[in-house]
């Protein structure tokens, strides 16, 4: 085994407390890997990359049995996680032009017998410095070695073949550092960094009493439960809609809220690139894929100015009543998705998705924003900033995350990637 195998392999298979110790810089990935190999090699057996012919290939519509004998076996051991039989993006079908430099394919890794393992690529392109290139979203592939160690190795072979084709790959979301994912990606020598979380607590009571967060520990319970008692989730609430109340008084833009994306959403992108190191391509015809006009989730706000209805830029956001959620209950949860425009506007632009949501009854509105310019905003506009799970990786062979371009520099939101769908 070649030294990247090895450190999957360390990623795999040792403690969770050496992989720490490793994150934390008493050791390199690698020496741990190579303090391991016996180890896992002993385990190995046949997982042998030489014993087992894997075939690397996108999915074609006649790999749908496959893929769903390939999920039951997932469902049988007892895991939630799936591969997607029709990897389209909501939009691709009817709104990508043909040749148009967005869509998602399934790369698949397959043993002869069954598929053993799965990675989507969402084919993009970015503005890196003005300049555009090509790159891929990989949303987290899934192996079968989660599942039966005898198929650990497929996932090596797939994402070496997913670098091959696409040098320049990025990941976004995972949840933790320690997912398997994670390990993975950083024994491999990509760089992370994480994208900072933000609320809006509309109705604070609400919140306090129903964010299933702060029902984890009790002391958070207890806390939570105390300020809504003493009046202080009503008294933020009073605070900040008085806080509203003053900015629209004084705003001097108006919100039209648009069915899609049109010209008006390009010559906004021509005009505010230059403000940010990188940024997914975010023109109209890349937006309607994303976001397809026949979605009545997705509501497109363009801010413009009053007086002379020049475009200051544009926000969408989702509001959505939850049923019982993992993180926020019942609560009716607003979300910034995604927006763009000058960095000197970006407090007009959520100030709208405030306004726009909190009259709509949202409890919480949240986002994740990464450059400078929306970060400063958000706390400027009354947001706070929380714990963030949300983490961006970016492969060693594109120019993310290093000195030229590093995080508050990026711009990143919760619509690159897909990471709004849990959200919906």
């Amino acid at each position: 085994m070649d030294s990247k195998t090895n450190a999957f392999c360390e990623a795999r298979f040792l403690p969770t407390r050496t992989w720490l110790r490793t994150r934390r810089g008493m050791a390199t990935p690698f020496r741990v890997a190579i303090a391991a190999r016996k180890r896992v090699d002993n385990l190995h057996g046949s997982i042998s990359l030489a014993n087992v012919k894997t075939t690397i290939r996108f999915a074609e519509p006649s790999d749908a049995p496959a893929i769903l004998r390939f999920n039951r076996r997932f469902r049988a051991a007892g895991r939630s996680e799936a591969l997607h039989p029709d990897p389209k993006l909501p939009g691709e079908a009817r709104y990508r032009p043909e040749g148009f430099p967005l869509c998602q394919r399934l790369m698949i890794a397959e043993d002869g017998q069954e598929i053993r393992a799965g990675m989507m690529l969402l084919h993009h392109t970015i503005f890196v410095r003005g300049k555009e290139q090509e790159f891929c979203w990989t949303d987290w592939p899934l192996s079968e070695g989660l599942i039966d160690r005898a198929h650990s190795l497929a996932i090596i072979q797939l994402l070496r073949r997913a670098l091959s084709y696409q040098p320049f790959l990025l990941g976004l979301g995972v949840g933790s550092l320690d997912e398997d994912w994670a390990r993975i990606v950083l024994a491999f020598g990509w760089r992370q960094g994480a994208v900072p979380f933000f609320f809006y607590p509309v109705r604070a009571t609400r919140v306090l009493l129903g964010l299933r967060y702060l029902r984890t520990r009790r002391a958070l319970r207890l806390g939570a439960v105390a300020a809504a008692c003493c009046g202080l989730g009503v008294g933020l609430t009073g605070f900040l809609s008085l806080r509203r109340r003053l900015a629209a008084a004084f705003s001097s833009c108006e919100i039209m809220e648009e069915k899609s994306f049109g010209e008006w959403a390009d010559r906004v992108f021509a005009n505010c690139l230059r403000d940010y190191g990188a940024t997914a391509c975010r023109k109209a015809t890349a937006l309607n894929i994303l976001y397809p006009p026949d979605d009545t989730r997705f509501i497109r706000l363009r801010v413009l100015r009053k007086d002379t209805k020049e475009d200051v830029g544009w926000i969408l956001v989702l509001n959505t009543q939850m049923r019982v959620n993992q993180y926020f209950g019942d609560l009716k949860v607003g979300t910034v998705v995604d927006g763009f425009g000058a960095a000197e506007e970006v407090p007009a632009l959520l100030r709208a998705a405030v306004d726009y949501l909190s009259a709509r009854d949202a409890d919480i509105i949240v986002g994740n924003f990464s450059h400078t310019a929306w970060v400063e905003a958000s706390r400027r506009t009354g947001f706070f900033s929380g714990p963030s799970n949300y983490f961006l990786f970016a492969s060693p062979g594109g120019p993310l995350l290093e000195d030229g371009c590093p995080l508050p520099e990026i711009h990143l939101t919760r619509g690159d990637c897909n990471g709004f769908t849990h959200l919906l």
